[in-house]
């Protein structure tokens, strides 16, 4: 029963994860999660040729606060995000990590499951 309720996980996320090429080194990943506003959350990929970024490109705390206007939740943001592991350029506000392919599929879904996080701080 575990084998196939794993399998059954597998098959589901699978099916139910879209992956878009956006140009010759980027994809956009729309993973199963959803965040507080009932919205996707998407993952980009960048092939950058030794390893991968995956990035939410700025998108969670724009998402958020458009605005800027409130420097406690993009403080908050990236200490969650760094404490996770994930990188954070205070510059862009993405939220960030480099990997091998070998990392690349639990990458993804940690930064996803990462995103659902920030997503209840606004």
């Amino acid at each position: 029963m575990q084998k196939y309720i794993k399998k059954g996980i597998g098959d589901w996320v699978s099916n139910n994860t879209g992956v878009v090429n956006v140009d010759n080194d980027t994809l956009e990943i729309a993973t199963t999660q959803i965040d507080a506003y009932g919205d996707t959350v998407y993952c980009f990929v960048i092939d950058k040729g030794d390893y991968y970024e995956v990035s939410d490109d700025s998108h969670i705390l724009f998402k958020l606060d458009p605005g800027e206007t409130d420097a406690d939740l993009y403080r908050t943001g990236a200490q969650v995000a760094i404490g996770a592991g994930f990188n954070f350029d205070e510059d862009s506000c993405e939220i960030f990590v480099e990997v091998d392919k070998e990392n690349l599929a639990q990458a993804i879904i940690r930064l996803a499951q990462l995103q659902v996080a920030i997503s209840y701080l606004g």
